[in-house]
């Protein structure tokens, strides 16, 4: 697992992060996007919008690939790339607590997407 190269000598990340291809939802209320996951690491994650949709300060992301969702802020934006700072993690393969029930459905519905699909 490689850790992101930014180009940037002085990197102040606290954490590796591991470069990845997988597909997400950003989740705001009632409001769902698609975007790709290009890094993730346990305290950040960059990501990719699909739309020219701006995510508001605080979000859930979705991995739907790992089955995880991360309660997050967005720290920067450059066009359709965007930085996360994640405050807390769930597990979506089990009994996930209220804060993540729309994650879950949606991570639900994708997974019998690719059962059927």
């Amino acid at each position: 697992m490689a850790k992101y190269a930014s180009g940037v000598d002085n990197d102040r990340r606290t954490a590796v992060r591991i470069q990845t291809q997988r597909s997400g939802k950003v989740l705001c209320g009632a409001f769902a996007w698609d975007c790709v996951i290009r890094d993730l690491s346990s305290s950040g994650a960059r990501i990719q919008m699909l739309s020219n949709t701006a995510p508001p300060g605080k979000v859930q992301l979705v991995d739907l690939a790992a089955g995880l969702a991360h309660d997050v802020t967005v720290a920067w934006q450059r066009d359709r790339d965007v930085g996360l700072r994640v405050l807390r993690t769930y597990d979506l393969r089990g009994l996930a607590p209220a804060a993540a029930g729309m994650a879950k459905r949606i991570w639900l519905a994708s997974q019998s997407d690719v059962s059927t699909g």
